[in-house]
């Protein structure tokens, strides 16, 4: 028997036995054997990661993110650090304390393969939202009390003599000559700062028998009565602001800027609009969502006097959009600030002419300015914006603004 005579043999046995099994036997290795070909014809899926992301990317400390992912191929699926294994598709909450990049990592067929991304924990930049004395003029030996409110903080002081504080708190104080004190917020990253006063009074009422002319020359008890009462009548003047700020003075939407004020012989002081009474000294953090004229109004028995501060709130820019609707929304809300024309932006100009006229730039989708005017005081050394508050015109609907200024000196101006 030749070669090719046995191996028709064994192949006859072969067919003989297969026809020998019962039919359902058959009709199951015919399955295997169809997927062992298919799977020897076709190869197996390459090992991949489709996807490894986390959103959002950037949160507070206490906030959560979620990370998801999705993986083709792979025999084992471990996400670290602190997760470990999980199936190949899927998502999972995290929250980590500081920023933190985890590292998927997929094995299979001998080989690994690694993908990342990062969740940062971004802390809370410090906000002195309040600080102030009340009262903030005392005479020796008795106390003020000083108020404070503070967020995003890890830690916040109060010098001299006070120390580590809450972030919101008061303390009574008692010092014995005019003092100004220091808070100072951190997070560990960032500082901020604010300052407020306590006036001591001095004692005018020393009394006039101590001094050697007082014996030289002795006056009755009713003359010196009268004198000490002299002392003691308040100069019949107006409250004085000695000054009243922001800063910064120009903001994008979101942000905050910080009032600051000192004021003097004045029984009320309220700050509109949305702040109320305050103190004499202090400081307040806003958020403005547009531009805003905050007036400070210091009042006593004799009349009132007041002060006002812009604070200006530039749009952010919206996102394009294929859509004209949402086009024509874009141009209405990412306004730009006019071009100084005339004087040009940053001159200061002479104001001793009779006349003084303004020019800028129109703005597309603008509905109106507004102008503010500033001017330097000789009396004080300072720009009246530093001080009083400078001359704030809203509402104009041209592109120019004629007026006279009050007095001769140097100006400056924006729109």
């Amino acid at each position: 028997m030749d070669k090719r005579d046995n191996k028709k043999s064994i192949f006859d046995k072969i067919k003989s036995l297969w026809n020998s099994l019962p039919g359902f036997v058959r009709f199951i290795g015919t399955l295997l054997g169809i997927v062992i070909a298919t799977k020897a014809l076709i190869p197996a899926a390459a090992m991949e990661i489709n996807h490894f992301s986390a959103s959002p990317e950037v949160i507070e400390p206490g906030d959560t993110s979620i990370l998801s992912w999705g993986v083709s191929g792979a025999n084992s699926v471990t996400i670290e650090p602190g997760i470990g294994a999980v199936s190949s598709n899927g998502s999972i909450f995290v929250s980590p304390s500081q920023t933190t990049t985890y590292k998927l990592i997929i094995s299979g067929k001998g080989e690994d393969k690694t993908a990342s991304c990062t969740v940062t924990v971004q802390k809370n930049s410090p906000f002195i939202t309040s600080f102030d004395a009340s009262p903030n003029s005392i005479k020796a030996g008795e106390s003020a009390v000083l108020n404070w409110h503070v967020a995003g903080v890890s830690k916040v002081t109060i010098e001299p003599g006070i120390g580590a504080v809450e972030s919101t708190g008061t303390s009574p104080v008692s010092p014995a000559k005019t003092t100004t004190y220091k808070l100072t917020a951190s997070n560990g990253e960032k500082n901020d700062m604010a300052y407020c006063t306590v006036t001591v009074e001095e004692d005018m009422t020393t009394s006039q028998g101590n001094t050697p002319s007082s014996q030289a020359n002795p006056i009755s008890s009713q003359d010196n009565l009268t004198s000490q009462k002299t002392n003691l009548t308040p100069h019949g003047s107006l409250p004085t602001i000695n000054f009243f700020n922001a800063n910064p003075d120009m903001i994008s939407k979101g942000e905050s800027s910080s009032l600051t004020w000192s004021v003097s012989s004045a029984t009320k002081v309220p700050i509109e609009p949305g702040i109320g009474t305050v103190g004499l000294t202090g400081s307040q953090r806003i958020f403005p969502n547009q531009n805003t004229t905050y007036t400070l109004t210091a009042t006593n028995e004799l009349g009132s006097v007041d002060a006002t501060k812009v604070v200006f709130v530039q749009e952010l820019a919206a996102s394009t959009s294929s859509s004209p609707a949402s086009s024509t929304q874009v141009s209405s809300r990412s306004l730009s600030t006019p071009k100084q024309l005339l004087p040009a932006s940053g001159t200061v100009f002479d104001n001793s002419i009779s006349g003084t006229m303004l020019e800028w730039t129109a703005v597309s989708g603008a509905a109106n300015y507004t102008v503010e005017i500033d001017v330097y005081d000789s009396n004080s050394n300072s720009w009246l914006s530093e001080s009083a508050g400078s001359s704030v015109i809203p509402g104009i609907n041209t592109t120019s603004y004629s007026f006279e200024f009050p007095s001769k000196g140097p100006g400056r101006w924006r729109v």
